[in-house]
């Protein structure tokens, strides 16, 4: 349902740079101090912000959002919702949670319904494939760091410091996220050391109002959560809200099903100081990001759940029929009628013996049985089909079928890892739409730094963890030499891992072969 746009239309662009106060200083990002530069009191070029023109009170709340109990019942809709449920039940399989744990055996009741039976072996096992083919998608693709490249290599460099460690680890969550929940979640927000950070909000904690019905924009977002507190009567869950807007964070406690202003009740994106005073400021966009798995944004269980709990189901019964040894083999007593069935089988399992009387003209009793065997051969057939239609769904690849192909070509190895290539693909395609959105937030740090940012383009490149047939692939690259240039020969070899240090590598060794040709002549 398309919602009214959250926040004021009023912007300041963020092409545009704005002096704050009049003053030539300097103004530090974030909880930074300002500094004093040598040779002049000359400001470095602030963010590229919107600036709070009604300081200190804080804006009113977005409109849509004027009607008393508005969000706390799209709260109360949302934690309800299918949506929510699929993407809790996402992270619960991927730790080991699953259905079959809470499988019941049931044997048919004197009425012809099914009632449960506590005397018999329920096994509860699981076979977590599915948390397997997620964690194969996500390092198929996040295996290795991506790399930010650009022609201007002092920018890209200026970028990967700016972003740190900490954005590769921030991708890997959000892959995890959007292949456990449909979408993943990441905000940008300042480190306080001059650097952008991207905070990983999990899929359950975020109700997004979408500006259209493809959700691709957004006009605002509630995280809602819990955190446990200590106070005089233990500790306790106490649940908070965030209203994420273009106006900056209005937060909220909940109490019972209201949510309340919470003190600070509103908060800019970013703070900066200049002479010992704090200055509130905005980003001119949302610094929420979503990255979803398709347009559907569909769940990797979606797709295998009821093959995941039929394999559970399957091996479950399988011990459960091998852990009935003492019922693998039916007993017929003749001339038992009035025996106890439990005491007989308690007698039997005791002793391993059966008493048997015969009377002078009456027939005697007996005992016999009624073998029945536990095929394992089919058990194995069907559990070998379910794992493979699951691998298929999932557009996973099975290990095994490298190994069966002895030492594959780039083919077979194309076609191995066909499936995956096509939710790979699908997931780079959104993290190089994230990337791109990110560039305005991470250049306007640079710049609050000093530095000169947004006058080139910037990309970034990842290394499929894939297995290749390096010999072949060696092969190729000698025989392009004549056509390509180095660099392209050396970004296309297995065994390079930074390019620029590898030619830098060549010009020194070609540097000292010819001072020592020189010196022989």
């Amino acid at each position: 349902m398309r919602r009214g746009r959250f926040g004021s239309e009023k912007r300041v662009n963020m092409g545009r740079e704005r002096r704050i106060m009049g003053k030539q200083e300097d103004i530090q990002h974030d909880t930074g101090q300002a500094n004093d530069r040598k040779g002049g009191n000359r400001m470095a070029k602030p963010l590229k912000l919107g600036v709070f023109s009604s300081l200190p009170a804080p804006p009113p709340l977005p409109r849509g959002l004027g009607e008393a109990g508005f969000l706390a019942r799209e709260v109360r809709d949302w934690e309800t919702s299918r949506t929510r449920r699929r993407q809790l039940l996402g992270e619960l399989y991927y730790r080991g949670e699953q259905q079959i744990l809470r499988h019941k055996r049931t044997v048919i009741g004197p009425e012809g319904a099914p009632v449960e039976v506590t005397n018999l072996p329920n096994a509860r096992l699981t076979d977590n494939q599915y948390a397997r083919l997620l964690d194969q998608k996500v390092n198929y693709l996040l295996g290795r760091p991506p790399v930010i490249v650009s022609a201007d290599r002092d920018y890209a460099e200026a970028l990967r410091g700016m972003l740190g460690p900490g954005f590769f680890r921030a991708l890997r969550g959000a892959a995890h996220d959007a292949l456990a929940g449909g979408c993943a979640w990441l905000f940008a927000c300042p480190d306080g050391a001059g650097g952008l950070r991207l905070r990983r909000f999990r899929p359950w904690e975020v109700l997004p109002f979408w500006a259209d019905a493809d959700h691709t924009e957004l006009d605002g977002a509630l995280r809602v959560w819990e955190r446990e507190e200590h106070g005089e009567h233990g500790r306790t869950r106490a649940g908070y809200a965030e209203l994420y807007t273009r106006d900056g964070v209005f937060r909220f406690r909940r109490e019972g099903r209201a949510l309340l202003p919470e003190k600070p009740f509103h908060l800019p994106y970013v703070t900066a100081s200049l002479e010992g005073r704090a200055f509130p400021f905005n980003w001119d966009a949302l610094p929420l990001f979503a990255v979803k798995n398709g347009p559907a944004e569909v769940s990797l269980l979606d797709r295998v759940k009821s093959l995941q709990d039929a394999v559970n189901l399957i091996l479950s019964n399988f011990v459960n029929g091998m852990q009935e040894d003492p019922r693998n083999t039916i007993l017929v007593l003749v001339n038992y009628d009035g025996q106890n069935l439990g005491e007989f089988r308690r007698n039997l399992a005791a002793y391993g013996a059966v008493k048997v009387r015969s009377d002078a003209g009456a027939p005697g009793g007996d005992v016999k049985t009624l073998s029945l065997s536990v095929n394992g051969e089919n058990y194995k057939a069907v559990l070998d089909l379910l794992k493979r239609a699951l691998v298929e769904n999932a557009r996973g690849y099975d290990a095994k079928d490298l190994r069966a192909a002895g030492t594959p070509n780039e083919m077979n190895l194309r076609s191995v890892f066909s499936d995956a290539d096509l939710d790979a693909d699908m997931l780079e395609a959104e993290f190089q739409s994230l990337f791109r959105e990110l560039l305005p937030f991470a250049d306007a740090c640079l710049r609050a730094k000093g530095m000169a940012a947004g006058g080139a383009e910037a990309s970034l490149i990842f290394n499929r963890d894939t297995i290749v047939n390096e010999s072949q692939v060696i092969a190729d690259v000698a025989g392009s030499a004549s056509l390509l240039s180095r660099e392209t020969l050396l970004e296309q070899h297995p065994w390079v891992e930074d390019v620029q240090r590898e030619l830098k590598r060549l010009r020194q060794e070609q540097a000292v072969s010819k001072k020592q040709e020189g010196e022989s002549v």
